[in-house]
């Protein structure tokens, strides 16, 4: 799972904990969905969309999260918005900064929502302790209608999610593909783990006990098998005749379902 989704879902994991009234120290800055980042700040926009003013809301998480309890935000969700482009599925750009879709973080109030939205950008690549990345969270709509979130049945996406990696690994095993194989094997493994997150790199990604063991076997099977972007991903590969066509299907399906997943498991924490 790239970072900039981990960290979205986090920050709602971990507000929704806080917006309950348990307290957790293990959060900013020490979470593992900040490793890399120099600051990460929230920013309100104002005044002509096409060149707005930016006011500073707040100058990190925690701060963030404080200031949406004190103005009467309820609960927060996470959205994941196709960018539907006709040309090109999400999948395939997914590996660059604002690739693979939109994802929104809702915070909803009794009735009428914030959106906010991540910017990541790399402020200085010679960072001696890699915090190379200046995140900035901006508040693009306010006082809007709430959004229908994605609340599907957990078991149901368990059962989904484990049959395309079934299908994903068996074509990765068929063609030498070891180390795809080995990480969609790790995912289904994952599925049906008691202690899913222990061996992932974001392992503290949803320590609450708030959400269920299906959400974060979900949130684990996703990192895992988050193949897609960079070099030498899986979307590099390419294939002949109907060898390809299977390939596309099941690389679709897979992070389809992924996204689902992801938006299901953090928003149970709801």
């Amino acid at each position: 799972m790239q970072t900039p989704i981990a960290q979205a879902a986090a920050l709602t994991i971990f507000a929704n904990d806080f917006l309950r009234g348990y307290s957790r120290s293990d959060f900013w800055p020490v979470s593992t969905v900040f490793t890399f980042c120099k600051r990460v700040r929230f920013v309100t926009l104002h005044g002509d969309p096409r060149s707005p003013n930016e006011t500073l809301f707040a100058d990190d998480p925690a701060q963030w999260i404080s200031k949406l309890r004190d103005t009467g935000t309820a609960a927060l969700c996470i959205h994941h918005f196709s960018g539907n482009n006709p040309q090109i599925t999400d999948r395939m750009p997914v590996g660059f900064v604002g690739g693979g879709g939109r994802w929104l973080i809702e915070a909803r109030h009794a009735k009428e929502s914030d959106l906010w939205e991540a910017r990541w950008r790399v402020e200085n690549k010679e960072d001696p302790k890699q915090k190379i990345w200046d995140v900035a969270y901006f508040r693009v709509d306010q006082s809007r209608a709430h959004l229908p979130y994605s609340r599907e049945n957990l078991t149901a996406l368990k059962r989904k999610l484990d049959l395309v990696l079934t299908r994903i690994g068996t074509f990765a095993a068929a063609h030498n593909l070891d180390s795809f194989a080995k990480a969609f094997h790790s995912a289904s493994d994952a599925l049906h783990s008691d202690k899913p997150l222990s061996p992932t790199y974001h392992s503290d990604l949803a320590p609450t006990s708030n959400i269920s063991i299906e959400a974060k076997q979900l949130l684990a099977a996703s990192q895992f098998a988050w193949v897609f972007g960079g070099m030498g991903s899986w979307n590099d590969m390419g294939f002949e005749g109907q060898e390809q066509q299977e390939y596309v299907q099941i690389s679709d399906d897979l992070f389809a379902l992924l996204n689902q997943a992801v938006c299901a498991a953090v928003n149970s924490s709801v």
